[in-house]
């Protein structure tokens, strides 16, 4: 028997998703609005600017949780309507780094 989702089922699991990563950052994102867009980035909206201080200099911890936890290729952290940050969530692999079979 094959699983199928409706929307509802979707939506649901997304805001459980955000609702975990939101877990991880409780001092901070709470207090932030989060939007997954349909090209897999996180934007994050920040209410205050220290804020922003705050999750900047926990941006590796960020992005790592947001790539495990939500799935999202890239973080952009606004604050006052505009884009303060941009990152992708994993760093690329080098070649030097990849693992050959």
């Amino acid at each position: 028997m094959p699983l199928e989702l409706t929307v509802n089922d979707l939506l649901l699991l997304e805001q459980h998703r955000l609702e975990r990563l939101r877990s991880f950052f409780g001092d901070t994102l709470r207090l932030c609005f989060l939007h997954l867009d349909k090209h897999n980035t996180l934007t994050i909206h920040c209410s205050a600017p220290w804020i922003v201080d705050q999750l900047m200099s926990e941006i590796d911890q960020l992005r790592w949780y947001t790539w495990v936890v939500v799935g999202a290729e890239r973080i952009s952290l606004h604050f006052a309507e505009e884009e303060i940050y941009k990152t992708i969530t994993r760093k690329p692999v080098r070649k030097s780094q990849r693992i050959h079979h």
